[in-house]
């Protein structure tokens, strides 16, 4: 994955009506990316991305007005789940669940599910 490749994932979805990219840094071999995408229904998606040949750093948060619903990442602090250091916090409660590695297209998926459930 490239930071490249995610920012055509949000631009080519059909649930993401705004996409400002923040900060792209394409150095090679390092990548970074934040950005911010306005979604259907009032949701808001906040992805932070980071990449070298050797690591992958994201934070990909879902929310709704001030209420976050979801944030998906591997920050390496939650060491006692199977699928360290890949976790989703669900809306504020404190301890994460487990969760496999995720990629834009994971959420955007993930994402269009919570829509068409929520008509």
């Amino acid at each position: 994955m490239t930071i490249s490749k995610t920012v055509a994932a949000l631009s080519s979805s059909e649930i993401v009506l705004e996409l400002k990219v923040l900060k792209a840094i394409v150095e090679p071999p390092v990548q970074a990316l934040k950005a911010r995408a306005a979604l259907k229904d009032g949701y808001i998606l906040q992805i932070s991305e980071s990449m070298g040949p050797d690591f992958r750093r994201y934070s990909y948060q879902l929310q709704k007005e001030d209420a976050t619903i979801k944030r998906w990442d591997n920050s390496p602090h939650w060491k006692d789940l199977k699928t360290f250091p890949y976790h989703v916090h669900h809306g504020n409660e404190a301890e994460p669940r487990e969760s496999p590695e995720v990629f834009i297209e994971d959420i955007l998926r993930e994402v269009k599910k919570l829509l068409s459930s929520n008509p």
